[in-house]
């Protein structure tokens, strides 16, 4: 008649995986948007002493 249903845990690792994969691009965004200066001057190197 009816079979009971088949649980594959291939779809929850999956599932953790790009929650994992999400979260880290996430925070990686974040600290970016904080401590990365695009319009910073680059800065200058002193003269070598020959």
């Amino acid at each position: 008649m009816s079979q009971a249903k088949h649980h594959d845990s291939s779809q929850g690792w999956l599932i953790f995986f790009f929650v994992c994969f999400a979260s880290s691009v996430l925070a990686l965004g974040v600290w970016a948007m904080f401590n990365y200066h695009a319009d910073e001057p680059a800065p200058t190197s002193a003269p070598a002493g020959h």
